[in-house]
């Protein structure tokens, strides 16, 4: 019978480590996945957070910007709108014939700046209140969408979303429709942060939807906070009674 001979006490420790040894190759290419991936993250965070403001340094964007800034207007019923190429509120009426011609040569100038900064989400938000001017809300409904899938804190273009989904509500005959395409435009508004110009109109517009899909609690709520932050200005008197009278 063959005495089996005896292990020293290190040999298990040995083995594992055998095992577990690593080649060098490997390791670093692992490291290198590892460090991508955080590089990657971060710029995604930094990204996601940007809040874009203004338009894009261009002369044709300035040229289109001086074709229609204070010189269209966006019929946005009792809603506020906003839009940097159109100066700011533009005045809530129909368009006019003039208009429109002015808001056609501006997008033509905005078509050209386009090719040359492709990416911007600014000029998504840029045409697609110019599709506002011209009534066609589902258009300028997936444009700003699309802006915001770009930059997802867009105040514009979070508020011009929210606009057009609810203009649309208004020309749509399914009231189920409608409905959802209200709720749609009150998320929209939701998600505009409160260090965005557009934060109060998108306030403001979100009480006023909340009525009209008769969320009157919710309504009142954030007509609340509207008139905390907005004190007893004109749009909060305009505000009380459009929730008064819708």
């Amino acid at each position: 019978m063959t005495t089996p001979v005896p292990l020293p006490a290190s040999a298990p420790v040995v083995e594992i480590a055998r095992h577990l040894r690593w080649r060098v190759l490997p390791t670093l290419m692992f490291s290198a996945c590892l460090g991508l991936l955080a590089v990657v993250g971060g710029i995604s965070l930094v990204m996601a957070h940007r809040h874009p403001r203004g338009l894009p340094d261009d002369p044709d964007t300035r040229a289109a910007a001086a074709e229609v800034a204070g010189r269209v207007s966006v019929p946005a019923n009792a809603l506020r709108f906003r839009s940097v190429l159109l100066g700011g509120e533009p005045a809530n009426h129909a368009a006019d014939a003039g208009m429109l011609a002015r808001a056609k040569s501006a997008r033509a100038k905005l078509d050209a700046a386009r090719r040359r900064h492709p990416g911007d989400p600014r000029y998504l938000a840029a045409v697609a209140a110019l599709d506002l001017v011209g009534h066609d809300y589902a258009r300028a409904a997936r444009r700003y969408r699309r802006a915001c899938e770009m930059a997802p804190h867009y105040g514009e273009a979070r508020l011009g979303a929210g606009v057009a989904l609810a203009l649309d509500a208004d020309r749509t005959p399914e009231l189920w429709q409608s409905r959802a395409l209200r709720l749609q435009a009150v998320a929209q508004f939701a998600m505009v942060d409160s260090v965005d110009e557009e934060y109060m109109p998108a306030l403001y517009d979100r009480a006023l939807v909340l009525h009209d899909v008769g969320r009157d609690r919710e309504a009142a709520f954030y007509a609340g906070r509207f008139a905390a932050r907005e004190g007893n200005s004109a749009w909060t008197a305009r505000l009380r009674q459009g929730l008064a009278t819708r």
